[in-house]
């Protein structure tokens, strides 16, 4: 695809990594003076809407070590000076108070947090939305910013859906109008005050109506992408959305939606191993932007292949056994997803990060697979059991080598075992911790567990050795823990207008 970038947007992407995080939620409102025309709306939605700039110091890699399919991965080889590196993720991993607190006691700058750098991407995408009814009183041509403003909508959804279930509480029925979210922005103006959290009825309403302004808006335009929304993305993220909330006919309605674009599940006894499993060429792929992350986290072969060598800190994981235990004989995913190398079955491979030219990010990700598998859910609480099994059995039997064993017939034991494929299917992809919250407030199938993260240290000659274990316990007994604490930054400039719920401390258990 072609980028033609004016010389007035390429300043003004220069200034936007140098915004200060002090602006972060008063915005600085877009000086439009370089907005003219509707293709620069549509550049500016390119270079400042769409991202892929939370990766690398950025802070994604934490929604992949708070759940229970990872475990802490001793180096092998470690060496004296690793013994004194920092560990920039403990904090998340063991759950803590203050999880920005770094192993060497120095803090984490909140401009690398997912916080701040998406509320700068909804800044651009607010800026997009306001301008498109000026343009069209200039006759700005209306085909471009039709689609522009159903992409723009769209990516304010999709910020917004990583927002609150990072930051916020998850979507319970009975409490999501008075539970609290994040702050709402949603024009590009400069506001005197301070702001406060929206409530989380209110943060998804703002989704859900983005969403089908977008749906709307879509219809015809962008048809296979994989890189600019569609329509089918728009209706994915609604299926989410609506699976998330409890809307679980909206959910089966636009699951239907997705699927009828005839997207393709790979059948893994064809898989080309020389491949990422996870490819913008993949015929499941149905939305993504920017790079992965996981390799910062997951090296699969030695040093890290990115300019910031996180490999040279502690910071090292690998797939939980209770993740890898998890998969059912004659299943191949285990051989396409994990490495078979030096600690077979152990080391996460969905994505290598050798050809960064396929390679997708695993937060922006969506993907046919969850689209079947959020029809599944959703019919097998409504009790439309045999529906939900062969729409989960059309996804199951391009994953196994012989037929695959059939799911529980019905009830909870048949919700449980979709959510166990979802598990297995979606793991490492940012959707695990997410699920793990919602599973604790959902209101007909409530599930929660403890987890447990195992913690090493070192030896005089460098061995590795157990040191104990911190545990997370089940939603009901550990609710404050789910919901990762604004950055102290964050608090202070706001004065008391953002506040965080205290998180208990968290010892480790020898």
């Amino acid at each position: 695809m072609k980028r033609v970038i004016t010389k007035s947007l390429l300043i003004i992407l220069l200034m936007l990594p140098a915004f200060s995080c002090k602006k972060f939620l008063k915005t600085q409102s877009q000086n439009n003076d370089f907005l003219t025309t509707a293709q620069d709306l549509d550049e500016l939605l390119i270079g400042g809407g769409y991202t892929a700039s939370f990766y690398g110091n950025g802070r994604t890699q934490m929604l992949f070590i708070m759940d229970d399919d990872v475990e802490e991965n001793p180096k092998p080889e470690l060496q004296p000076e690793d013994i004194v590196q920092t560990s920039y993720f403990s904090g998340y991993y063991n759950w803590q108070p203050n999880p920005y607190i770094y192993s060497d006691g120095t803090q984490e700058d909140n401009q690398v947090t997912i916080f701040t750098k998406v509320y700068k991407s909804i800044s651009t995408v607010n800026t997009v939305i306001f301008n498109v009814p000026l343009m069209r009183e200039k006759g700005e041509p209306d085909d471009i910013l039709t689609r522009v403003d159903g992409e723009a909508h769209f990516l304010r959804a999709l910020y917004y859906f990583l927002l609150v279930n990072t930051y916020g509480k998850p979507y319970n029925k009975a409490t999501a109008k008075t539970d609290y979210g994040v702050p709402l922005k949603t024009d590009p103006a400069i506001e005197a005050g301070f702001f406060s959290r929206a409530t989380v009825q209110e943060v998804y309403d703002q989704m859900t109506n983005d969403l089908l302004q977008a749906e709307k808006e879509l219809e015809g335009y962008n048809k296979g992408s994989v890189i600019r929304a569609n329509q089918a993305a728009a209706q994915a993220l609604l299926s989410r959305i609506y699976l998330y909330t409890e809307a679980y006919e909206k959910a089966v309605s636009y699951a239907d939606k997705v699927l009828a674009n005839n997207y393709q599940i790979s059948n893994l006894n064809n898989f080309n191993f020389a491949n990422n499993f996870l490819q913008l060429s993949s015929p499941e792929t149905i939305f993504n932007m920017g790079e992965d992350a996981i390799n910062y986290l997951y090296p699969v072969f030695g040093p890290c292949l990115f300019t910031h060598d996180l490999s040279a800190t502690v910071d090292t994981y690998r797939a939980s056994d209770d993740l890898l235990q998890s998969f059912e004989t004659d299943d191949l995913r285990p051989s396409v997803f994990f490495d078979q190398g030096d600690r077979p079955g152990q080391l996460y491979a969905k994505v290598r990060g050798f050809d960064l030219s396929g390679n997708v990010s695993e937060i922006f990700l969506i993907r046919a697979p969850e689209v079947y598998l959020n029809k599944a859910e959703a019919l097998a609480v409504l009790g439309r059991n045999s529906e939900a099994i062969g729409t989960l059995q059309e996804l199951r039997k391009k994953r196994f080598a012989v037929t695959p064993p059939s799911p529980p017939a019905a009830g909870a034991a048949l919700v449980n075992f979709v959510r166990d494929e979802r598990r297995r299917e979606l793991c490492f992809e940012g959707h695990r911790w997410f699920d793990l919250r919602r599973y604790g407030v959902n209101d007909q199938y409530p599930f929660s567990k403890s987890i447990r993260h195992n913690s090493y240290a070192y030896n005089s000659s460098l061995a590795s050795y157990l040191q104990g274990y911190y545990e997370l316990k089940p939603y009901s007994q550990d609710a404050a823990a789910y919901v990762v604490p604004l950055h102290p930054f964050d608090i202070q400039f706001n004065r008391g207008t953002l506040t965080n719920e205290p998180r208990p401390a968290r010892p480790l258990i020898q």
